[in-house]
């Protein structure tokens, strides 16, 4: 796998490994998945969301294409943006207080993706 520096450009999100995310994402409820148009077997993000966080474990397996994933947050708008080139990267998204919507995009390119929105009631 590549190093962490140039497997992934992070924009406002804290990195971890696999160890210090696996006690915290234990925590965390109901996961989902989001895959880029190229499949789960080749890109996805799975994530879990807890009360101001997001646990996301981006994968790419594409040997074409890198995984670009969004973290979109809307009232009160804020954006993480992922890229992963190769393997598994492990990532935590600080939501803000008070967020309601949160819309997770898988891109194997920019304009070719496929996403799923969470609202918080």
């Amino acid at each position: 796998m590549k190093s962490l520096a140039r497997a992934a450009t992070v924009l406002g999100v804290l990195a971890l490994g696999s160890a210090g995310l696996a006690g915290a994402a234990a925590a965390a409820p109901t996961p989902f998945e989001v895959c880029s148009p190229l499949g789960c077997a080749v890109q996805s993000v799975q994530f879990t969301i807890g009360t101001d966080t997001v646990f996301a474990t981006l994968t790419d397996n594409s040997p074409t294409a890198a995984l670009i994933a969004q973290f979109i947050v809307s009232s009160p708008g804020q954006i993480a943006i992922v890229r992963v080139d190769d393997g598994v990267f492990h990532a935590v998204v600080r939501l803000p207080a008070g967020w309601k919507q949160l819309t997770v995009k898988a891109c194997s390119t920019v304009n070719n993706c496929n996403s799923k929105t969470i609202i918080r009631l």
